[in-house]
C-alpha cells in the first residue's frame, strides 16, 4: 500500500471541541483512527468570549486524539460557523482569443483568480468558492469544462466569507494552542458534505443543523449549493428554557433534556419523572407531557424562523427533496415528526456516511460538521483543485506509520 494521506479536523463547537484524525488510504476510503472530545468553554452562539478557554478545549481534544493514535498532532482544518459567515452568488467570464479554444486547468483558476480579486474587503475573509455549474458560449452548461471547446468561458460560483475579526480570532485560538491552522471550512458546507446524497442536492434540499449555539441552514438546488444561514437560536435555548421552567441548573436541564426530553406532546406517554437535583434533599417531580411541551415550543421556533427564511428566499417550493435534519437536537425523540408538521415535507434525519472507524462513536448527527470537514478535505486532495482562497499549504499532517494504520484499519 502506498503512503496514506493524513487529515485532522478540529470542530470547535459552543458544547464541545470534537478532534478527528483520518486517514485516506490509495482506493480514497477514509479512515478515522483518532477521536479526542472536550467540553468547549469560552464559546457562546459560535463566538469566541474568553479566549484563554477555548485553548484549553482545544488542547484537552487534542492530547485526546494524540492518545488514541500514538502520534503528535500539529496541524489541522478548522471549522467556521454562527454569524460569522455570509453568502453571496456571482458570475465571471472570460473570452478566448481563439474560436475553438480547448478549456485546460488554467483557464477555470483564471475565473477564480478573477473573483477572488473583485471581492477582496478588509472586513472580510473569502473561505470557499464554490464552482456550480459553467456556460460555454452562452449556451451549454457543463458541470467540468476542461477539455470542452468553446470561444467563451462563464462560471457560476458560490461565495461563503467570513468577517475578517472572527476568523482572525478563531485562528489565533488554534495558534495558541500549538495547532498550525492549514484550511478552514464552513459548518454548513461541511455537515452537508457528511449527510446528503448527490439525489438530493439535484433535487432541491435543505439541511438543517441545529447544535448548541446556532441553528446552520444550507440549500442546495439542481446539484449545488444555492444558499447559508445562521439563526441565534439553537439546541441552548431549549435547555434554558426547561432550566427556566423547572427551575433547574443548566448542567440538570441538559441531561434532562437528553434522556427524557420529546420534541411532540401529542406522541408523548405521560409520566412523572424524578429528579435528583443538587443541594436539594427532596427530588423534584416533573411531568413529562410539560417537559414535551418545553421542547416542543422552542424547536418549533426554530422550525418557523427556517420556513420563513426558506420562503422569504424563493427556496421553499424548491426543495423536492424536503429538509435533512442533523447536529445534536436531531437527536430529539420526534423531533423528525414535528419537522414534517412544520414544514409539511418529507424529513430525514441525516447521520455522517462514507467513512469507517470509530463507527459507534461517531455515527451520529452531532459528528456531521466534524465528519464533514474531513469529506471535503478528502474530496479537495482528490481533485487537486484549489476551491478558496488558500490559508496555508496543504501538507501531511503529521507523520503516520504506514504498518500501524494497517494493523488498524483490519479492525473494521
Amino acid at each position: 500500500m502506498g503512503r496514506e494521506r493524513a487529515i485532522v479536523a478540529i470542530d470547535i463547537g459552543t458544547s464541545k471541541t470534537t478532534v478527528l484524525v483520518g486517514d485516506v488510504d490509495n482506493i480514497d476510503n477514509l479512515y478515522i483512527v483518532g477521536f479526542g472530545e472536550a467540553k468547549t468553554k469560552g464559546m457562546e452562539k459560535g463566538i469566541i468570549v474568553k479566549s484563554q478557554d477555548v485553548v484549553r478545549s482545544i488542547k484537552e481534544a487534542v492530547d485526546m486524539a494524540e492518545s488514541t493514535t500514538g502520534s503528535k498532532i500539529s496541524s489541522a482544518v478548522i471549522n467556521i460557523g454562527g454569524y460569522n459567515l455570509e453568502c453571496i452568488n456571482v458570475e465571471e467570464e472570460i473570452v478566448f482569443d481563439h474560436p475553438k479554444k480547448s478549456i485546460t486547468k488554467s483557464d477555470t483558476e483564471e475565473l477564480l483568480t478573477k473573483i477572488t480579486s473583485k471581492l477582496q474587503n478588509e472586513d472580510y475573509e473569502i473561505i470557499h468558492v464554490l464552482p456550480k455549474k459553467y456556460i460555454l458560449d452562452e449556451e451549454y452548461e457543463v458541470l467540468d469544462p476542461i477539455g470542452l471547446y468553446g470561444s467563451k468561458l462563464r462560471g457560476k460560483f458560490h461565495i461563503v466569507l467570513s468577517k475578517t475579526n472572527s476568523y482572525m480570532n478563531l485562528k489565533k485560538v488554534v495558534e495558541a494552542a500549538g495547532i498550525r491552522v492549514i484550511d478552514i471550512i464552513a459548518n454548513p458546507i461541511a455537515s452537508s458534505d457528511a449527510v446528503l446524497y448527490s439525489e438530493e442536492e439535484e433535487m432541491g434540499v435543505a439541511v438543517l443543523d441545529i447544535g448548541a449555539g446556532t441553528t446552520d441552514l444550507a440549500v442546495y438546488n439542481e446539484g449545488s449549493i444555492e444558499y447559508i444561514k445562521a439563526f441565534p437560536v439553537a439546541g441552548n435555548h431549549i435547555t434554558m428554557d426547561i432550566a427556566h421552567r423547572f427551575k433547574l441548573s443548566k448542567e440538570e436541564a441538559e441531561e434532562l433534556k437528553k434522556a427524557y426530553g420529546t420534541a411532540l406532546v401529542e406522541q408523548t406517554e405521560e409520566t412523572i419523572i424524578e429528579l435528583h437535583s443538587r443541594g436539594s434533599e427532596e427530588p423534584i417531580l416533573i411531568n413529562s407531557l410539560e417537559l414535551a411541551d418545553t421542547i416542543e415550543a422552542r424547536l418549533s421556533e426554530i422550525y418557523e424562523l427556517v420556513k420563513n427564511e426558506l420562503e422569504e428566499m424563493g427556496f421553499f417550493n424548491k426543495i423536492n427533496g424536503g429538509i435533512v435534519l442533523t447536529g445534536g437536537v436531531a437527536n430529539t425523540i420526534f423531533a423528525k415528526e414535528l419537522a414534517e408538521k412544520v414544514f409539511n415535507k418529507d424529513v430525514r434525519i441525516g447521520k455522517p456516511k462514507d467513512f469507517k472507524g470509530f463507527a459507534e462513536k461517531i455515527a451520529y448527527p452531532e459528528y456531521a460538521t466534524s465528519i464533514g470537514m474531513l469529506l471535503f478535505k478528502k474530496s479537495k486532495l482528490e481533485s487537486n483543485i484549489n476551491l478558496k482562497v488558500d490559508h496555508a499549504e496543504t501538507t501531511s499532517i503529521f507523520e503516520v506509520i504506514t504498518n500501524i494504520l494497517e494493523r488498524f484499519k483490519k479492525l473494521f
